[in-house]
């Protein structure tokens, strides 16, 4: 799963590093994953820096926590353009979601 939320770009996956009633949450800025982290009920894992890994940030979370995350998230949205939430001033961020706006644009014209 890929998700963009307010606090950032994360994958979420079930891996072999996982309870069976946990999610694997991997961001690519910590910024991210610690803003996550400071949204989830019932506290969070260890954040795990993988330097070389494709995703390089990584924090088990449980299912339920992860669950009632998205729950708010849904609940939350007052914005009518997602990409206006991004602060300008994060050209970074601004272009790589801007890119992948793009890509999945293109895509969609082609298909």
């Amino acid at each position: 799963m890929w998700v963009f939320t307010r606090e950032g770009f994360f994958s979420v996956v079930h891996d072999i590093y996982c309870e069976p009633d946990e999610v694997m949450v991997l961001a690519r800025k910590m910024e991210d994953i610690e803003s996550l982290a400071g949204k989830l009920e019932g506290g969070t894992g260890l954040v795990l820096e993988f330097a070389h890994a494709d995703y390089r940030y990584r924090m088990a979370v449980k299912k339920i926590a992860w669950a009632e995350y998205l729950r708010r998230c849904a609940m939350d949205i007052d914005y009518d353009n997602y990409k206006n939430l991004i602060d300008p001033e994060d050209l970074g961020r601004l272009e790589t979601y801007s890119n992948c706006w793009k890509a999945l644009k293109k895509w969609q014209d082609t298909v």
